[in-house]
């Protein structure tokens, strides 16, 4: 469990930063667990990332 937590934390730091590619850590190919925490994030931010 806080494995995944500190995951999400990560993911979120490095998307507001610019540092992840949003189009490749949705890709239905990858393996990462994606929580719904970090995909409320993309959804919320999706003006910025399109």
């Amino acid at each position: 469990m806080s494995g995944r937590i500190l995951m999400d934390s990560n993911i979120i730091i490095y998307l507001s930063k610019g540092e992840l590619n949003i189009d490749k850590l949705f890709d239905d190919k990858t393996n990462y667990f994606i929580s719904v925490i970090t995909y409320m994030f993309k959804v919320t931010n999706k003006e910025k990332y399109q």
